[in-house]
């Protein structure tokens, strides 16, 4: 709401307060009249437990907000789970001559309210009641979000966004909690695209969310458990964080690199060679330079002491030999994700530096050991993996942006260009977010040309953090569109000790991934 009142693409005409105030507000997945005791009990339990500042369910006052709009007072017919207008409350809405009504304070609406406004009853939907719990309770790896345009039957609902993030399998709570600050963006970021683009070409553009797609929720998952099946249902819960504190006590996280001399395409990579580091730190993120036939490749270094990453560099040669990683940039902070380039016989670098709010550029003063801080690009977000592609005269900055606090930095890839790589003005993409995907939003490593073709390489963090890997053909990327479409996908399937890999690099015919085990701590 806060974004709607500042922006210059709308504003609030009418305010319609429902009267009954007994909305059960089925997809919050809070403390109902109706819900059984067990499962409140829990609730009040989860949230308490893991939910820690940012609660997206946190009650405000949006009066100041609000300041001036006409308010109107309504009583619905209600009809099972469905609320109907009455006719005058229909002829007064057509008096203000509404272009968008925002369901939030009533049941799923029917009726002529569906045609009071020139272009309909806009409502979330989620995929499960209440939202974010049974995808936890069954080991979903995705928890999805839309943003409908109602219509009279369900399954003409027309979807006009719709998003998928990873599930938190720990917390229902939590779960919800990052969906629903995720998906709060949906509703101003539509309404600007609307105002952007007109009536026609923002449906022709949402279209693509309702190819082979719509909301379902299964009759299992329509309300919270029974008390009795909520017994069994929590200590399978229980079980599960149970094991996963064991596993953290006892085992720790390891990336390691793996990598190739064969040409691109050829890809065994049970066959790649592996560069383990020693138990103290794990080797992540390798971008790749080459530079007077030598092979440099740029690393996160994560100390596992120090508890944050810096980034190193290592060597490799034709015969398959490397060199033991060297420092070349450590901060306060935690720094990953070295994404370095060329640029005017320079090189440069953007390390990930999401910790400390900022898109930094570093410039090598001796390359490729020494570098400086050139100036910061953009501050004041949380972004992730960013990557540069100088493409037709222009720098394209893809990133992956947290908007809201409490929501998933990989969830969504944000697009940004301009003429000059040495400026704070960066344009934002119309179409930003261009992907909204955790399977495969979040950057995996440089843009790469192969046939006169461009690829992008995108993890899935689907199952688990860096779970996967695609390598992504971009079909149009201009100011006014981007489309992509997967070309290769990559899974941890060739060997059963790997678990994850999320970054690809190549350069020439030499390829380099990152992968993931668990080793134990104290053996």
């Amino acid at each position: 709401m806060e974004r709607i009142h500042d922006s210059d693409y709308a504003e609030f005409s009418l305010i319609v307060l429902n009267e009954d105030g007994k909305v059960r507000n089925k997809n919050d997945g809070r403390l109902h009249e109706k819900s059984p005791n067990v499962y409140r009990l829990f609730n009040m339990l989860d949230e308490s437990i893991f939910i820690r500042g940012n609660n997206a369910l946190e009650s405000k006052n949006s009066q100041e907000l609000l300041l001036g709009v006409p308010v109107m007072v309504v009583k619905p017919a209600r009809k099972g789970l469905e609320d109907y207008f009455e006719a005058r409350d229909i002829d007064e809405r057509n008096k203000c001559e509404l272009d968008v009504v925002i369901n939030i304070g009533f049941e799923s609406l029917q009726g002529d309210i569906l045609t009071v406004a020139k272009y309909g009853v806009w409502a979330y939907q989620f995929e499960g009641r209440p939202h974010g719990f049974w995808e936890v309770i069954e080991s979903h790896p995705e928890t999805k979000e839309y943003l409908l345009i109602l219509n009279e039957k369900p399954a003409d609902h027309k979807i006009i966004y719709k998003s998928a993030s990873n599930t938190y399998l720990y917390s229902p709570a939590r779960n919800r909690n990052r969906s629903l600050w995720k998906s709060s963006s949906f509703l101003p970021r539509q309404l600007a695209l609307l105002n952007h683009l007109g009536e026609q070409n923002f449906l022709d553009e949402t279209k693509k969310y309702r190819q082979n797609t719509r909301p379902q929720i299964h009759k299992k998952y329509e309300r919270p458990p029974a008390n009795l099946s909520s017994v069994s249902l929590y200590a399978r819960l229980v079980i599960r964080n149970i094991r996963e504190m064991f596993s953290r006590l006892f085992t720790m996280d390891t990336w390691f690199l793996m990598f190739d001399l064969g040409p691109y395409g050829s890809i065994p990579w049970k066959n790649f060679t592996q560069i383990i580091p020693p138990k103290d730190r794990f080797w992540a993120d390798p971008i790749v330079i080459q530079k007077d036939n030598r092979l440099f490749v740029f690393i996160e270094e994560f100390d596992s002491r120090a508890k944050k990453g810096h980034l190193s560099f290592l060597e490799v040669d034709q015969c398959r030999k490397h060199t033991i990683p060297v420092k070349i940039l450590e901060e306060t902070y935690h720094l990953s994700y070295p994404f370095v380039f060329e640029w005017g016989d320079r090189y440069y670098m953007i390390p990930e530096s999401a910790s400390n709010r900022t898109i930094d550029l570093y410039e090598s003063v001796e390359f490729p050991h020494k570098w400086e801080h050139k100036m910061c690009l953009m501050e004041n977000l949380c972004a992730v993996d960013s990557t540069l592609l100088f493409y037709r005269g222009k720098w394209w900055l893809f990133t992956g942006i947290s908007e809201n606090e409490g929501s998933f930095p990989e969830v969504e890839l944000f697009l940004f260009f301009t003429d000059d790589l040495f400026t704070r003005d960066w344009k934002p993409h119309p179409l930003n977010p261009i992907v909204s995907d955790v399977k495969k939003a979040r950057p995996a490593g440089r843009i790469f040309s192969r046939n006169g073709k461009l690829f992008r390489p995108s993890q899935d963090c689907s199952k688990t953090y860096g779970f996967g890997f695609d390598i992504n053909e971009i079909l149009v990327l201009s100011e006014t569109d981007y489309q992509e479409e997967s070309a290769i996908s990559v899974r941890p399937d060739w060997d059963k000790k790997i678990s994850a890999t999320h970054t690809y690099g190549t350069a020439g015919e030499f390829q380099i991934i990152d992968a993931y085990t668990m080793r134990k701590k104290f053996l």
